[in-house]
């Protein structure tokens, strides 16, 4: 298997890079559309310990980027035997019948069998893209009643979370500032990030199908 990241990470900001030492800023408008200021904005500032950096490579410039926070896996990946495996198998298609949970799969008719059958393989989870555990990274605990899943390392991007910092000491080729750069995805897990990305976001939706 080849390696999650890169030894040594460059000094510049490159697309997936595990950034610290940002907030995450979260707006809840509840009248959209109005010519009036809405009174009732709302402003949910975190600062999460990580985040992954969302801007491809050629276009961090302007003192601009994109960033996502990495968020801990959901309980739902630990259903499925090939993630439980390895998590970072979720950025990659998946056979039709890893799809899905086993007793989901065996439940299933074997006309909507056949279906996903003839697709071929798929991509899973489309939102999300898993990073592997590092050093760098804190372990945490996951909780679902009873069940524990203890001393977790990996983590995760929700690109539906992706969000633009303005920041005076970010420019193309420049080194990141100081203390901000932690990890950085090998040319192959940049790949896949940058392959999952365009999935997400260019997929076709049915209602598009003529």
């Amino acid at each position: 298997m080849s390696a999650f990241y890169a030894e040594p990470p460059s000094q510049i900001f490159r697309l997936g890079d595990i950034v610290t030492g940002f907030q995450h800023p979260a707006f809840q408008i509840d009248k959209p559309g109005s010519d009036e200021i809405d009174t009732h904005l709302k402003i949910h500032l975190t600062r999460p310990l990580y985040f992954a950096v969302m801007t491809p490579c050629c276009s961090i410039e302007n003192q601009c980027i994109s960033l996502a926070p990495l968020i801990e896996l959901r309980h739902k990946f630990f259903e499925f035997p090939r993630l439980v495996e390895d998590m970072t198998r979720l950025n990659i298609t998946m056979k039709p019948e890893e799809s899905l949970p086993p007793k989901a799969w065996d439940n299933l008719p074997l006309e909507q069998k056949g279906e996903l059958l003839a697709k071929g393989d798929s991509y899973i989870f489309l939102q999300y893209f898993v990073y592997q555990p590092h050093a760098f990274l804190k372990p945490y605990a996951l909780k679902k009643g009873s069940q524990v899943w203890p001393d977790i390392g990996y983590r995760m991007v929700d690109f539906k979370q992706t969000f633009r910092v303005d920041c005076s000491q970010i420019e193309r080729n420049r080194p990141a500032p100081v203390g901000t750069k932690l990890l950085e995805l090998s040319i192959a897990a940049r790949s896949q990030l940058r392959d999952k990305l365009a999935h997400f976001f260019g997929r076709m939706p049915d209602e598009d199908r003529v």
